[in-house]
């Protein structure tokens, strides 16, 4: 069985934070998980609940912010995001003080524009 890798592009990886930032932007940005597990237990879809940027990043590349496996998408968004903070990884980063929705969706979107080459 031949298994073939396709790298995603620059330009898909900045659609993908974008869009990544604009599901925080509707349904809000949560901590310490992939997405609001009190409100999917309280019945809420998941691709309605809060979200960290993992999660925002799942939800722009398979509709649910838990992890599906296996898309190079996912971890080359990851990935760009990561040479972007000064964390040991983007799930630390969401948890950090301070780093609430306005800094998730801020990173997001200079990752993306860095990605394009437009001034951050």
């Amino acid at each position: 069985m031949t298994v073939t890798t396709i790298t995603p592009t620059d330009a898909e990886i900045a659609l993908t934070l974008d869009a990544a930032a604009d599901h925080i932007e509707s349904v809000g940005y949560c901590k310490k998980y992939l997405y609001s597990v009190r409100q999917a237990e309280n019945g809420l879809p998941l691709d309605k609940c809060e979200v960290d940027i993992i999660g925002a990043i799942n939800v722009a590349v398979h509709g649910t912010p838990r992890h599906v496996g296996g898309d190079p998408l996912t971890w080359a968004a990851e990935k760009a995001l990561n040479a972007s903070i000064d964390a040991p990884s983007v799930a630390a980063w969401c948890d950090y003080r301070g780093n609430g929705k306005a800094k998730a969706i801020a990173l997001l979107r200079d990752t993306a524009a860095s990605l394009r080459g437009e001034a951050a």
